[in-house]
């Protein structure tokens, strides 16, 4: 029997009725727990439990891209998720620099709102196809990421991380090489080593950036 662990999901929501809202509407979705919900950063820490999966879903008002480095600072490790209006490709790209790992349009159905943020708990990046590889492709073109290789990657390394660019998610590419999750999860951590990188992020502009996302 499969044991499956949670994802932590603390809500950060201006108001109070929108705090309630998403609690009452996660609170039924399988594997999610949601630890709280909060007005502003500075209330998130207590709530945060270090070596758990967790992700950080943001709902306000207007787009705060700084309020990602107070979030980090409360809740180191956590993924960051945050709300818009529209995946515009300027705001995501500001979303991504500030550290936050996945977006998720208000128009999107609640299937697609949980997966992300189960996606997030787990360190992936949560964006649609169709803007995941644009925004790698845009902040590939920015400051360098990553140098040479540490170690050439085997074959089945290159696949992994060339999926890894075009945006798709562990669950994606184990299902699309006939691999389990935690294999997959076993080839992106040799992968950093030999890129000398330290996130799934890094590892994702690395490979944009060395021409992998557009690999036959």
């Amino acid at each position: 029997m499969t044991i499956r662990i949670p994802t932590y999901v603390i809500i950060v929501a201006t108001y109070a009725l929108h705090r309630k809202a998403w609690r009452a509407l996660l609170t039924d979705q399988p594997d999610i727990l949601v630890a709280g919900a909060v007005p502003d950063a500075s209330q998130v820490a207590p709530l945060f439990l270090s070596g758990q999966s967790t992700t950080i879903l943001v709902d306000l008002p207007t787009l705060q891209p700084d309020l990602a480095q107070q979030l980090r600072e409360a809740a180191p490790g956590a993924g960051l998720l945050f709300l818009v209006q529209s995946y515009d490709l300027a705001e995501i790209l500001l979303l991504l620099q500030r550290g936050v790992t996945g977006c998720v349009s208000r128009d999107e159905s609640v299937g697609d709102l949980a997966r992300a943020i189960i996606a997030v708990g787990r360190g992936e990046i949560a964006l649609p196809p169709h803007i995941a590889g644009r925004a790698l492709a845009a902040l590939a073109r920015g400051e360098p990421v990553g140098g040479a290789l540490i170690e050439p990657l085997s074959e089945r390394e290159t696949e992994v991380l060339r999926f890894l660019a075009l945006g798709l998610t562990n669950k994606d590419i184990a299902q699309t090489l006939v691999l389990s999750v935690r294999t997959v999860e076993a080839h992106l951590r040799s992968i950093f080593g030999k890129l000398g990188v330290h996130s799934r992020t890094e590892a994702a502009l690395w490979a944009v950036k060395h021409g992998f996302a557009g690999e036959d």
